[in-house]
């Protein structure tokens, strides 16, 4: 009978233990450690998707202003090599270390080959010779403040205007606002100078960007931020000034 009875009790005894085990879950500290390691997993994402982002952006801004430089560096040189004294207009480069002026050659624009009627009011006459300058755009701010907020540059198509006003005869453009320190300087064939008139082009224009506006009390010369710098040479100046121009640029410079 004892037998029987064993025999009989020993498939219960695994039922109870089998089900023990079924029943069985995860404890509180499996559950915080999961969890823990979950947001872990997750921040660790977050962080490195804002890092990239970060150097994503910081690098477009970077090329973003690199291609600005060269954009108007390259303008700059191509109206510069272009450069011209017409003896009508008695004009030359007129500039200081702040901005400049200069006559350059130029294709007419859309308006000169426009047919109007006789009734209508032609488009004023455009030369193949136009005025163009350079200089900090300046604007004042809630403060009344001057701000400088970028480069401009000047074109002034009718030449022949008694009057030249900002926004009608002479149009203003932004080149960039990335940069809000820009100067020039003039070579004379012997040396560098900070001034040019006089009716006449110099031999070459150093032209100096930076990003960083000019600090108060600080000349131009001693402008202590990281610079752009290029040097220009202008054909139709090259036979006013003494000298080899192209050898002596490095000689005079700083």
């Amino acid at each position: 009978m004892s037998r029987r009875r064993n025999r009989n009790a020993r498939p219960g005894g695994q039922a109870t233990a089998a089900g023990r085990r079924a029943r069985r879950g995860f404890t509180l500290l499996e559950v915080v450690l999961a969890v823990g390691l979950a947001l872990a997993l997750m921040a660790a994402m977050l962080t490195f998707y804002q890092q990239a982002t970060q150097v994503r952006a910081s690098l477009s801004l970077e090329a973003e202003k690199i291609g600005a430089e060269r954009a108007i560096m390259n303008l700059i040189t191509d109206e510069l090599r272009s450069a011209m004294a017409p003896r009508e207009m008695g004009m030359g480069l007129e500039g200081g270390l702040g901005g400049l002026r200069v006559p350059t050659t130029c294709l007419p624009g859309a308006a000169a080959w426009i047919v109007t009627a006789a009734t209508e009011t032609p488009p004023p006459a455009e030369r193949d010779v136009q005025i163009v300058g350079y200089r900090p755009r300046i604007i004042e701010d809630e403060q009344g403040q001057p701000v400088i907020v970028g480069i401009e540059r000047t074109c002034q198509k009718n030449i022949t205007a008694r009057v030249a006003e900002e926004g009608r005869e002479i149009q203003t453009l932004l080149l960039s606002p990335h940069f809000k320190f820009i100067r020039f300087r003039y070579w004379d064939g012997n040396a560098w100078i900070e001034s040019w008139g006089g009716g006449d082009l110099p031999g070459a224009v150093e032209i100096v960007l930076g990003e960083q506006p000019l600090p108060e009390n600080v000349e131009p010369m001693d402008y202590p931020y990281p610079i752009f710098r290029r040097v220009v040479f202008v054909p139709a100046g090259a036979r006013t000034t003494a000298g080899t121009v192209v050898r002596g640029l490095e000689e005079g410079g700083p």
